[in-house]
């Protein structure tokens, strides 16, 4: 153990999805790890999650669902959660009473209220602090007042280069979408905010080399990013060639940040959908006018409990993920951890990852003739397609979350290590 570290490093996030509660997880077994401090997180048996589940009982509601990045059920991370619910109860409460401007103002101040509690716990004796992106501005300016070394948790693409894709995935299918939530939004300030949080990092994490080229084109230096691919689930069903179906599976929302116009007008020409199923698991994003265009083409599934998402990846024959910009996209590991081959854009966290012609086929984004042929080789070939699902399965059990653990607190050992 590094006994410089002990109890010396402080993370801070507004939510605790499965990277955040892994890397946290991992300095604290360590030993590393003081405080995680969190928005309105709660302990799954504590006073709030009984309450919770009360709730859900008497008044039919899914408050455990929409709460699960918030609550913690591993010991090891409930000594270390400092949580600080009242900056989101407070927004929430000013957003559907009209007392604060549009959701992204009210969540703005959520961040900036949490980022200020989380500044103020600093104290001397701290040597890091990792801080999620959009609520580490001030807490970065505390450490640097106590002399602790700054990481920045950063597990999307950085907001200028989302911003440019953005804007031409919008020009080339205009008045697609019903719902353009899905596209990063920034109240005013937000993005000058997080320049400013990657300036003042010592040192970035991102979980892909497409995460890592944004931040390049921003003059970020190539010594101060560290790229950590996010955990595969090692053990899930793994189907033989024999029982798949000719199905070609997605998951997730389905809108144009995830590439998914571009899918269809490709499967639509490729005629694939005369021999194979294409199955769209997600919340639908795009405009009935635009999908009455391929109707018949695809199947859409609204909604499917995450413990039955497995059979859907180990029935697929490939899985396909198109998307425009997505930091990293947890559903590749999901796929692989299935046996199922990916196909997947330079714009997701399969380059640097996934090897192509290994464990799936890899394009680059845009460039929808190499989407079409990768689709065709895959569906032509079910026998070499089987096989790349085998390899698939071997990287899935290679590279799990405690493996991601482990990387995670060598790359904090060598931040520390360097001048």
């Amino acid at each position: 153990m590094n006994e410089g570290l002990r109890r010396s490093v402080v993370c801070v996030a507004p939510v605790l999805p499965a990277d955040v509660r892994n890397y946290a997880r991992a300095l604290s077994e360590a030993g590393w790890l003081r405080s995680l401090v969190c928005g309105g997180a709660y302990h799954r048996d504590s006073a709030i999650g009984r309450g919770i589940r009360v709730i859900d009982r008497v008044a039919g509601t899914r408050l455990v669902a929409r709460t699960a990045n918030r609550r913690v059920s591993d010991e090891v991370l409930a000594t270390t959660l400092v949580a600080h619910p009242f900056p989101e109860i407070w927004g929430g409460l000013a957003a559907r009473s009209g007392l604060c401007g549009p959701s992204v103002e009210c969540g703005d101040a959520q961040l900036d209220r949490l980022d200020r509690f989380a500044a103020r716990l600093l104290r001397t004796g701290d040597r890091i602090v990792i801080g999620r992106e959009d609520c580490c501005e001030r807490t970065f300016a505390a450490a640097r007042r106590v002399g602790a070394v700054t990481v920045y948790d950063l597990p999307i693409a950085y907001h200028a280069a989302a911003r440019q894709i953005r804007d031409i995935e919008q020009q080339t299918f205009p008045n697609v979408e019903s719902d353009s939530d899905q596209w990063p939004t920034y109240g005013q300030g937000r993005g000058r905010r997080k320049d400013r949080e990657l300036n003042a990092a010592d040192q970035v994490v991102a979980p892909s080399d497409f995460v890592r080229r944004g931040l390049l084109e921003v003059g970020k230096s190539p010594d101060g990013i560290s790229v950590i691919p996010f955990g595969c689930d090692p053990g899930r069903p793994h189907a033989a060639a024999g029982d798949r179906k000719p199905l070609v599976l997605y998951v997730g929302h389905v809108s144009l940040r995830k590439g998914i116009p571009r899918l269809l007008r490709v499967w639509k020409k490729l005629g694939a959908y005369r021999t194979h199923t294409l199955r769209l698991i997600g919340k639908m994003m795009l405009a009935p006018k635009f999908l009455a265009d391929y109707a018949g083409t695809y199947e859409h599934v609204p909604q499917v409990p995450r413990s039955d998402l497995w059979a859907h990846y180990a029935a697929a024959q490939v899985f396909v993920f198109p998307s425009a910009c997505d930091g990293f996209g947890l559903v590749l590991n999901e796929a692989l951890s299935c046996g199922t081959p990916v196909i997947a854009s330079t714009h997701t966290g399969a380059p640097g990852f996934v090897t192509h012609g290994q464990e799936g086929l890899i394009y680059p984004h845009g460039e929808d003739d190499q989407l079409d042929s990768h689709l065709e080789w895959c569906l032509s070939n079910p026998r070499e397609t089987a096989e790349m699902g085998r390899r698939a399965y071997d990287l899935a059990q290679r590279w799990g979350w405690p493996e991601y653990r482990a990387a995670f607190r060598g790359m904090v050992t060598e931040v520390l290590a360097k001048p």
